[in-house]
C-alpha cells in the first residue's frame, strides 16, 4: 500500500461527500477521468473552509502538481463518494493533501494528492503562508 493510501484513523482525515451529476458521466457510463480533478476541488474547499485563506488581496493559493491513479471506475449513483482528505506535508509556502475517493460501497476508486502553493497575488511568486493558514492545516497534518 503506497503512502496516498495509507489513511490516518484518527480526527485528522476530512471525510468530504460529494454527489455525482449525470453530466459526470462520459459516453462509456462512467465518471470522466477530467471531473475526478473536480471532485478533488471539492474536498480542498471542504478542507480549508473559508475562501478568504485561498484568495485575499495579499495572498493566494494554486495547485502547482495534482496526481491522480485511478483504481475503479466511478458509475452514475444517488448516494454520494466520499473523498478522505489529510495533508501529508506542510512546508513555509507549500503544502501537499492526500486524497482518496471512495465509492459508495467504500471501495477506494482512486488515490490522488495535490501539491499547493501560496503565492502572491500581485507577482504569482511563492510566498510565506499565514499564520492563520498554517494553524489551519497544522492540525489536519499527518507524516507520511
Amino acid at each position: 500500500m503506497s503512502d496516498k493510501e495509507r489513511v490516518p484513523d484518527d480526527d485528522r482525515v476530512l471525510r468530504v461527500p460529494v454527489y455525482r451529476r449525470f453530466s459526470d458521466l462520459d459516453p462509456l457510463g462512467h465518471v470522466n477521468n477530467v471531473v475526478f480533478h473536480d471532485y478533488l476541488q471539492e474536498a480542498r474547499m471542504g478542507l480549508v473552509r473559508d475562501i478568504a485563506l485561498v484568495r485575499s488581496e495579499t495572498s493566494s493559493q494554486v495547485v502547482v502538481q495534482q496526481e491522480i491513479t485511478h483504481r475503479k471506475p466511478l458509475l452514475l449513483s444517488p448516494e454520494p463518494i466520499i473523498i478522505e482528505t489529510w495533508v501529508t506535508h506542510l512546508g513555509n509556502s507549500t503544502y501537499t493533501i492526500a486524497y482518496r475517493i471512495l465509492d459508495e460501497s467504500g471501495d477506494v476508486a482512486a488515490t490522488a494528492s495535490s501539491k499547493m502553493a501560496v503565492v502572491d497575488p500581485s507577482t504569482n511568486r511563492p510566498m510565506r503562508m499565514s499564520q492563520e493558514l498554517r494553524d489551519l492545516l497544522a492540525p489536519l497534518t499527518v507524516a507520511p
